[in-house]
């Protein structure tokens, strides 16, 4: 059966679109750099614990909400690549 999973970088950027933000002015308001968020934007970089749990403050969820995507995210590619 073939998964298919969304990164959570293409929720994350979603989500600032719809509130107005660019990836650079969340960046600013959480305290990490721009390019960290690009990367996780972009599909490069996984959402790690520490990204969660300041993406969970912004936007006012629990982290655990990145972290599952996250791991559905890293599942499907597994099952792709078996």
């Amino acid at each position: 059966m073939l998964k298919c999973a969304v990164h959570p970088g293409e929720i994350l950027r979603d989500e600032l679109a719809w509130l107005g933000f660019s990836p650079s002015e969340f960046a600013r308001e959480i305290g990490m750099p721009s390019e960290r968020i690009d990367e996780i934007i972009a599909g490069r970089r996984a959402v790690l614990v520490d990204d969660a749990s300041r993406f969970g403050n912004w936007f006012d969820i629990d982290p655990q909400f990145w972290l599952n995507l996250q791991t559905q995210f890293d599942l499907a590619a597994a099952d792709l690549q078996t």
